[in-house]
Parts: C-alpha cells; structure tokens; sequence
C-alpha cells in the first residue's frame, strides 16, 4: 500500500528495503528518491555501488533493526506542533544573515532537521525513522537525506560520523578529514581514477566491534567545487563520468563500495607552506580528532562517551598521517602519496 494522501484517514505506508547506507539498513517509502543510494532512484548511471574485493569485507555486527524513511507532512507536524514550544536550537549554518540549514531537538519528538527552499525532515530521537515533508515547490528537497539526516540517524543509531572524504584502496578505508574547500573531495576522486572505491563524499560512519574500526559506506555521490576540479587532470575528471547540477555545483555518481571496511588510515588534510606533504603523527592531538565529527546536534552524555572512546581507537590504531597541500603539489601528485600510504602495511 502506497502513503496515503493527506486527507485520507489511513496512516499505513508500503516501504521497501534499499540496502544500507552510513551503517543504516534502509526501508523506504516508494515516493522518495534518495540520491546515490541504490534501489531508491538513485541516479547512478553506469557507476552505482561497486563489488569491493572479497579482502575487504569484513564481519560487521548484526543489522540493528531498519530505519525507516517517509514523505508525511501531516505525521511530522502532528509530532512536532506539541513539542516545538520547549525545543532548542542546536545547530544553526547562517551565510551572512541567511539561514541555511537549521537543527532544533525536543526529547519527545526528535531532531527537526529544517532548510529554506528544501524543506524539513523530523528524526526520531532512536534514529528510526525519517519523517518527510518538503517544500511543494523543491526538486532537489532530497539531498537533504545522504547529506544531513541520514548521518545524523546514524549517530543516534550508534554510530560514529566523521567529516571526511572515504575511499577504500587494497583491502582498507582510508578516510580524509579537513576544513571545507581543503581539497577533500578532489583527492577522493584523484585515487577512484588509481583504482579505489568511494565510501562516501563528505561524511563517514565509523563504529567500534569487537576491537577494531568498521567504516561504512554512504551514498554514490560525489561534489565537487570548480576549483577542486581543476586540481584533477583531464583523465582523472573524464572517470568521474558526466555529472548532474545541484544549485550550479556538479554533483558525480562514481562507484561506491558494498560493504564495510576495515580502517587503514586518516589522513587530516590541512594547508601548509612548511613540512613534507605526507607525515606519520607519532603523538596525535585529541582535539584534532574530536574537531572532525561532522554531527553537532546530538549532545548527550553517551554520544560523548562513544565519541571519546573513538577518538582514542584512532589514535591507538597509529595509522595517523599530516597531509599538506603545498604551493605546487596538486590533487593528482598528492593522490600518488596517499595511495602509496593506505596500502602500507
């Protein structure tokens, strides 16, 4: 049974199962297309999700039970009008006096993910489940799912979220960490043109199982600014393939990895005149760690527990690596060092 209109006294709705994305088994109302995630219109072309070597499969825990993710306006604001008086804002990305995205958090309800010209999606605050409701006018109203609540289910989930670039090269996840515009995703694409897969654009899930470090990949998609892409050579961006727009920045739908992957190495990105390109970090700084987190809002004592106990696994791994994008090294050469480093052993 298709989700019922909004006048109709039905609340049922036929989901279908989707696969996984940032650790979260996905059932998903039929109507929603969600953007580089298989079997919900993504639009893939020939890349899609790729088969990772048989190497880099990994035992990950048992599947928590499916997150589910519908279009009803009416069940988001029948949950939210009772609980939006004594939420709080816990997330605000302004541009100028301009409010781009915006995240308030009630107890009861969950988080209301909410953005200008997009829509809103309300998350429930286990993280299982995505309520819908977006601006009539909006076509692009779904990268809000891989880019924000999706990330932010999985945190509630029990998940840890990094803002970094994923790929996985040989057998292991090497992730990419940096401020925006560092140059994250243009190193991304430079070593799926060498032969590795893409975890995820901008945002990784990690998570801890029995002692060693899982990251799970996210949705096949790939932005790139302009200036990033001019870091790329010709060859490198031709095996992106054709990109789609979304709001005059193009968007790539490379080949994503299907399954998890055990992590090989961070690499925190960074500008700098001074120091070689690629370094080990003997003593790594917690604070650097803890900076890269890429979800703000949830702020209870056991996310912070969880976040902690990550940092450290990270550190203990000692898979650590200064990366230095100096005048004259561009994506392409850098590219070259990091490959080399991930398939250390």
């Amino acid at each position: 049974m298709r989700i019922q209109p909004e006048g109709s006294a039905a609340t049922a709705f036929e989901s279908r199962a989707c696969g996984t994305a940032f650790g979260l088994a996905l059932e998903v109302d039929p109507d929603i297309a969600i953007p580089g995630l298989p079997g919900a219109g993504a639009q893939g072309g020939a890349h899609g999700i790729g088969r990772p070597a048989a190497e880099a499969e990994v035992q990950a825990p048992a599947p928590r039970p499916p997150t589910h993710v519908r279009l009803s306006p009416r069940e988001l604001r029948r949950r939210w009008s009772p609980a939006r008086h004594a939420a709080t804002l816990v997330r605000e990305l302004r541009d100028g006096g301009t409010v781009l995205l915006a995240v308030e958090h009630s107890p009861a309800a969950g988080y209301l993910i909410q953005a200008p010209g997009l829509g809103r999606i309300l998350v429930a605050p286990d993280g299982s489940e995505l309520i819908c409701d977006p601006e009539p006018a909006s076509t692009e109203w779904t990268i809000l799912l891989p880019t924000q609540a999706l990330p932010l289910a999985a945190t509630l989930r029990g998940f840890e979220v990094l803002h970094a670039a994923g790929v996985v090269a040989g057998d292991r996840a090497g992730l990419i960490a940096g401020a925006p515009g560092a140059g994250k995703s243009s190193l991304a694409a430079a070593l799926l043109h060498r032969g590795a897969t893409l975890l995820s654009d901008d945002a990784v899930a990690l998570e801890l199982h029995d002692g060693e470090l899982i990251a799970h990949p996210g949705a096949a998609l790939l932005h790139l600014r302009e200036e990033e892409r001019e870091r790329l050579s010709e060859h490198e961006r031709a095996s992106l393939g054709p990109p789609t727009t979304h709001h005059g920045k193009p968007r790539y739908h490379p080949r994503v990895t299907a399954s998890p992957a055990p992590f090989g190495a961070l690499f925190l990105l960074e500008r700098s005149t001074h120091g070689p390109p690629v370094e080990h970090v003997e003593a790594v700084d917690p604070f650097a760690l803890l900076a890269s987190t890429f979800n703000l809002s949830v702020r209870t004592p056991e996310r912070l527990v969880r976040h902690l106990d990550l940092a450290a696994a990270l550190a203990a791994a000692e898979r650590v690596y200064r990366l230095r994008v100096q005048p004259g090294v561009n994506a392409t050469q850098l590219a070259d060092r990091l490959h080399e480093r991930l398939l250390e052993r």
